[in-house]
């Protein structure tokens, strides 16, 4: 153990001299980035651009050396192309997958040129850098299981690596093994008119190595489309957090998940046991959900399951068939316990906002055992496409506080709801 430290030490005072920071600040100093929860307010001018800034110091506090990886389906902002770019010229290597709808989006069509010119800038201290994209009408990674029903899959990913950062240009401290996972583009929708999170874990080797294989495997598909597959079934586990990525298609996730929420805390039925503080009053599993759409009927036919046997099943979403009402319906009907509560919460007016999360709470019973406050968020929706034809990452977190920060946004976005469906 004392030849571990021994190492972190060596590997903080060197990043710190890279960066030209003095030792003795590094030690008196904390960091300024530690794990946990961002989230922005689109109804709030002052926290619009909450997760947007956050990810502009983690950039700007890129350590010259390290490498910052990016996957992401829009990539919309010339002030975070220029951030980029200009640690690629301070020394960092930046790497950046985008989808192809980062060269049509409307929020991001003049952004791609302006990083690629920033990237190709060569200096005597510029980083290993590039910008590449995903072929039209495809995601890097995924195959397309049926390339004529013109749904095509997309590189739909939204998370960022950082290998070392001092989480501002200022900061003095760096931390590694950094990995953001967010449910946000980078455009200015994303900011002003939706609802979107961002899950921070520091100094995680193992989940920040999980990671980097995905977007190595995104990225070697990328340049060699017979690398493309129609199962990607990985899934880490890295202390309290648990990577899983996307394609699948063997098994739904979710449905995994949903499954063994209702596995019984001995001697006690499905959905209760819980102690005082976790759950409803009287002992039972709350599910909450923030959606920014759900299609696939076996996840809501095992929701409506879940609240039929006691489960408390509380869900905000953007929007739910594709056609039809068939998901809408089958979340509507009464169970036992009242019923599903549903909260619509979509721009579909000019004054109002849209979730754009993609997150499950779970405050109750898991795997059997009572008390359990557990996170599951990312970029996957509750769609056939999010399973089955798109590039997608998936990140669980067990831990109190960081599920009591998303219960308390999960709040706020389903009072937003109702205030606009009153």
């Amino acid at each position: 153990m004392m030849k571990i430290k021994s190492v972190m030490a060596l590997t903080v005072g060197a990043a710190a001299l890279l960066a030209g920071i003095p030792t003795a600040a590094v030690a008196d100093a904390a960091p300024l980035v530690t794990t946990g929860a961002t989230f922005n307010d689109p109804t709030d001018p002052a926290r619009q651009d909450a997760v947007f800034a956050h990810i502009s110091r983690l950039i700007d506090g890129a350590v010259p050396g390290s490498s910052i990886k990016v996957s992401m389906y829009v990539l919309g902002s010339d002030w975070l192309a220029g951030r980029l770019s200009a640690a690629h010229l301070r020394g960092v290597n930046v790497e950046v997958l985008l989808d192809s709808e980062s060269l049509k989006h409307y929020a991001g069509s003049g952004t791609y040129g302006k990083l690629a010119d920033g990237l190709a800038q060569k200096t005597g201290t510029s980083g290993a850098s590039w910008v590449r994209v995903c072929a039209e009408h495809q995601a890097c990674l995924a195959k397309d299981p049926n390339p004529a029903d013109g749904y095509y899959g997309v590189n739909h990913n939204k998370f960022l690596l950082f290998s070392s950062t001092t989480g501002s240009a200022t900061g003095t401290v760096p931390v590694h093994d950094v990995v953001v996972q967010t449910s946000a583009n980078q455009t200015a929708w994303d900011r002003q008119k939706a609802w979107n999170d961002a899950l921070t874990v520091v100094e995680n080797p193992e989940l920040y190595s999980a990671y980097a294989g995905y977007f190595g495997a995104l990225t070697a598909a990328q340049a060699d489309p017979s690398k493309q597959t129609s199962d990607y079934p990985t899934e880490y586990q890295a202390g309290k957090a648990k990577a899983y990525f996307f394609p699948r298609s063997d098994s739904d996730v979710i449905l995994n998940i949903l499954n063994t929420v209702d596995d019984p805390v001995s001697g006690r039925p499905a959905c209760h046991g819980n102690s005082a503080g976790y759950g409803t009053t009287d002992g039972r599993t709350v599910i909450r959900i923030a959606m920014h759409q759900i299609t696939r009927a076996e996840v809501a036919k095992k929701l409506w399951e879940l609240d039929d046997a006691g489960c408390y099943v509380d869900i905000v979403y953007r929007k739910l068939d594709n056609s039809g009402t068939a998901i809408a319906d089958q979340l509507a009907k009464p169970t036992r316990f009242g019923g599903i509560t549903l909260h619509k919460l979509d721009d579909d007016a000019e004054v109002r906002t849209a979730t754009h999360s993609k997150y499950l709470l779970i405050e109750g019973t898991y795997k059997g055992l009572p008390d359990q406050k557990i996170v599951f968020t990312g970029s996957h929706p509750y769609t056939v496409s999010g399973l089955v034809s798109n590039d997608e990452a998936l990140l669980k977190y067990q831990d109190a506080a960081v599920h009591d920060a998303y219960r308390e946004n999960f709040r706020a976005q389903r009072t937003a709801a109702d205030r606009q469906n009153p």
